[in-house]
């Protein structure tokens, strides 16, 4: 069995492997198990809902060790592309997910 720590994201270090697959709201995977995690990710996952994450190593008292589930939260689509439709093929893939959500996809 491989040793999991549940920990804040703010206290991401650089070199921290991801255990456990970060998904948003809607499920799409952010982040793949065995990712090399850089502090730099930290800002980037906490805009995006994510609290907490899943990482290689033995449990310390510093850690949220109550249960290995990386939390999310509900982040609107029209949040996470507020920029970015500027872009065509952005805009393209925004349109695309809005209608999947529409018609009650998963």
């Amino acid at each position: 069995m491989v040793d999991m720590r549940k920990i804040r994201v703010k206290n991401i270090k650089d070199g921290m492997i991801l255990e456990e697959s970060i998904k948003n709201s809607a499920g799409v995977i952010l982040m793949g198990k065995g990712t090399v995690l850089r502090e730099a990710f930290a800002p980037r996952l906490a805009q995006r809902g994510i609290s907490t994450v899943c990482v290689d190593g033995e449990p310390s008292p510093d850690d949220l060790v109550e249960e290995h589930v990386t939390e999310t939260q509900e982040v609107p689509l029209e949040a996470l592309f507020e920029r970015k439709i500027v872009n065509k093929t952005m805009k393209t893939i925004y349109e695309a997910l809005m209608r999947h959500r529409d018609s009650g996809g998963t």
